[in-house]
């Protein structure tokens, strides 16, 4: 690797300076910044030259600021400059401190008071059309070879390391510290060894049950009309008989659980701004392939007038067109339900003593692109939970968890269901701790709830009992007037699964039911006979 001196000759090097701090610049094994950017000012700057290379003078010990101690080789410089009308073009190097963006930050900063000051010139922004990030490693770990490989830039693995390209970059992303977090990212896939995840660990189970029906309760509600199928897949139409089971089934649930326990209900929206789903750990930057994105329209008639016009001449809908008109995606259908429940106490202080508050909200349906994965009335794209929403002090928030999972056991023995409790660990806590001490209820992140399927000898998660911690505080900003920890929980009961738990291990014969369904249920409607 080449290394060079500070140059004594800047006239001679295509009006640049070769600013460095120190004797040498030394790449070696260093983290490597190489920026090409451009500020942009209100007027002409050719007459203003030689105060820029006065500037650019002053500017060498700024650059340097915040470098350790026989580290300032690994701080920035200018390679070189150029005036080009209102635009000057600048190319910065650096190593690990004082990265390349912090300095261009820092020039644009001076520049723009100097040559304000003295010439009335504004700065009106900064774009860099590129960015060249180099990690020097001897060896790329495979896991982290997969990790590189998914981010969304340009990036070359070979002996000498980790070259990243980043084109087209705003002032925005410079200031807000865009590439800071990806190399955080890049340096965590090299020192993160993948843990095992670890299977859920059973800790509980009610006692074993005969099942005389061992049908498919999905075709067997096929066949008896119960559901029928709509046009989009993971969708049906539940008619009047399954419909009357199902609430009979929430209603339990609502007062045997959560009015039991002071649960107050109130009615979330189901359309999420992407500004709010972006503040819940572990979805947009988690399993963003997992959600349904809404585009909403332009108010605008003659913006549909083409559409109108080829849908009325082709009877073929012209969804290529339709996707010119919308806007950019701004929602999401609500994937966890509990969303609103953070957003109420974002950015806003709480007081422990006025805790804890618990909700419930039962308004509508929960949406989650499956893709392949749609199974009958198991998975699918949409459909029925009861969630219950929770913050308090963390001891209160662990003690309602853990009362609402013995309440959940309770109902579902008095239903007559087979079911076991597992310890699991949920995908936006990753350090839950499953494989630790799960004899304290504070160290476990989440409770699965399962029922037997005698159908298939499988089991089927119905309930997910969850301890956020302080994850979504954090996350959604929500403070403590006394800085005292505050903690989150929800408990979200796939009403819809619970369906299909009943139904497989009782059948559809009411006289077999338990004596609370029978009660609540009486006589079942008959399926409207108005198809032929």
């Amino acid at each position: 690797m080449t290394y060079l001196r500070a140059c004594s000759q800047p006239k001679a090097c295509y009006r640049s300076k070769l600013f460095i701090c120190g004797e040498l610049w030394g790449f070696g094994d260093r983290l490597r910044f190489e920026l090409k950017a451009k500020l942009t000012f209100s007027s002409e700057l050719k007459q203003v030259e030689t105060d820029i290379e006065s500037i650019m003078e002053k500017a060498k010990p700024l650059l340097c600021k915040g470098a350790p101690k026989d580290k300032e080789a690994e701080a920035a410089r200018v390679v070189r400059w150029r005036v080009t009308g209102r635009d000057l073009e600048i190319e910065l190097e650096s190593g690990r401190y004082v990265r390349a963006h912090d300095a261009l930050l820092r020039l644009a900063k001076l520049l723009g008071a100097e040559l304000g000051k003295k010439h009335k010139l504004g700065l009106r922004g900064m774009t860099a059309s590129e960015y060249r990030v180099v990690l020097p490693s001897t060896e790329v770990p495979e896991h982290a070879k997969a990790e590189l490989e998914r981010l969304p830039y340009d990036v070359k693995i070979g002996k000498a390391g980790v070259e990243i390209s980043l084109k087209n970059l705003t002032e925005a992303d410079l200031r807000g510290r865009v590439v800071d977090r990806l190399i955080s990212m890049v340096e965590e896939a090299f020192a993160h060894v993948p843990a095992r995840v670890a299977e859920p660990k059973v800790v509980r189970r009610g006692p074993k049950l005969d099942h005389p029906f061992r049908e498919d309760p999905f075709e067997v509600a096929k066949r008896l009309g119960w559901v029928i199928e709509f046009p989009a897949r993971g969708q049906w139409i539940y008619t009047e008989p399954y419909t009357k089971l199902l609430r009979a089934i929430e209603d339990i649930i609502i007062e045997r659980v959560a009015r039991s326990l002071g649960f107050e209900e109130v009615m979330f929206p189901k359309l999420i701004p992407l500004e709010v789903m972006q503040r819940m750990p572990g979805y947009l930057d988690g399993v963003p392939e997992g959600m349904y994105y809404v585009s909403p329209p332009p108010r605008d008639p003659d913006a549909f007038s083409s559409f109108k016009q080829k849908l009325k001449l082709t009877k073929r809908i012209p969804v290529r067109e339709l996707g010119e008109i919308l806007k950019e995606p701004a929602y999401v259908l609500a994937p966890a339900q509990c969303e609103p429940f953070y957003e109420i106490f974002a950015l806003s202080r709480v007081r422990v003593e006025n805790l804890p508050v618990k909700q419930f909200d039962r308004s509508g349906w929960t949406y989650r692109w499956e893709g392949g994965g749609v199974e009958g009335l198991v998975r699918t794209q949409e459909f029925r939970r009861i969630e219950l929403v929770f913050m308090g002090a963390p001891d209160d928030t662990v003690s309602i968890r853990d009362e609402v999972v013995n309440r959940s056991i309770q109902v579902l023995e008095d239903l007559g269901l087979e079911w076991q409790l597992s310890v699991a660990t949920p995908f936006y806590m990753r350090e839950g701790s499953v494989e630790g001490d799960i004899s304290d209820s504070r160290k476990v992140a989440t409770y699965d709830i399962e029922v037997t399927l005698p159908y298939k000898e499988g089991w089927l998660e119905l309930g997910s009992y969850n301890v956020h911690q302080a994850k979504f505080v954090k996350s959604f900003k929500i403070k403590e007037v006394r800085n005292r920890e505050v903690w989150t929980g929800c408990c979200g009961f796939g009403t819809s699964r619970w369906m299909v738990g009943f139904l497989a291990q009782h059948g559809f014969e009411p006289s077999r039911w338990p004596e609370l369904i029978r009660k609540r249920v009486g006589s079942l409607p008959s399926v409207s006979k108005v198809r032929e």
